[in-house]
């Protein structure tokens, strides 16, 4: 049996669980992270909004080749396995006109567009290729709903009779008021995490250099928000669907 981590983004896991999979890692369970939009960009014509957010980061025009090294480190210090999909992020694909999808910040909070639901069927048809019957699938809960955690909770819902866990978005589950406390549907699977858990949950995080200016002024303060969501009950749950 393997639990199959999800993430849409080269951070996501690390970000919002990563202190359970280094628990579940260290009680010898089998633990991969699979990282759907990690490809690098068709072209390097980037839109204003994927050059800006380059230029936040620090980074080339090939910046998810470099964000791909830094997801090889975070995995390691978890010690799980990992795989890239290789699927562009949306702030690089475009629509059937050759427009940009995203623009400007708040296009990244969309619904699927038309031009994007051939994704969900792709992504569901590789999942079928590659996952096993007694697989544990763990799926983002797409808080905040981003287009990419969307995508890829559409993606995996296509699965209706699977071994499936959903884990809070982080950072957007601080920012809603879809908290882990809001979640009716479902009920919370508790993993005790230990010092170590936590210690490498924060270094795992750390690893992401580029993204530590896009959500914290300081490595001190990641850890500080770190240890506040996990103080408020997140981290340490993950949530099973309660069936009718």
């Amino acid at each position: 049996m393997r639990y199959i981590f999800i993430s849409p983004h080269l951070d996501v896991i690390a970000l919002s669980c990563g202190g359970i999979v280094n628990h579940l890692a260290t009680k010898k369970h089998d633990v991969l992270i699979w990282t759907i939009f990690s490809g690098s960009p068709q072209s390097f014509e980037l839109s204003e909004f994927a050059q800006s957010l380059h230029k936040r980061w620090n980074l080339p025009l090939d910046a998810p080749k470099i964000r791909r090294k830094e997801d090889k480190l975070a995995c390691k210090v978890l010690e799980s396995k990992i795989m890239h999909f290789g699927i562009p992020d949306c702030i690089y694909r475009k629509d059937n006109n050759g427009d940009p999808i995203v623009k400007k910040e708040e296009d990244l909070y969309q619904q699927i567009p038309a031009s994007q639901l051939f994704l969900v069927n792709q992504i569901f048809r590789k999942f079928q290729k590659i996952i096993n019957s007694d697989d544990i699938v763990v799926s983002p809960l797409a808080i905040g709903d981003h287009l990419d955690h969307r995508i890829t909770k559409a993606a995996i819902q296509k699965f209706s009779n699977h071994k499936m866990l959903f884990y809070e978005d982080y950072p957007y589950v601080m920012k809603s008021n879809n908290k882990h406390s809001n979640l009716p549907d479902f009920d919370p699977i508790y993993f005790h995490l230990d010092d170590e858990n936590i210690r490498k949950w924060h270094t795992a995080i750390s690893q992401y250099r580029s993204q530590i200016s896009t959500f914290w002024k300081s490595e001190n303060h990641m850890k500080n928000e770190i240890i506040d969501f996990f103080n408020k009950g997140g981290g340490s749950n993950l949530w099973k669907l309660i069936e009718n």
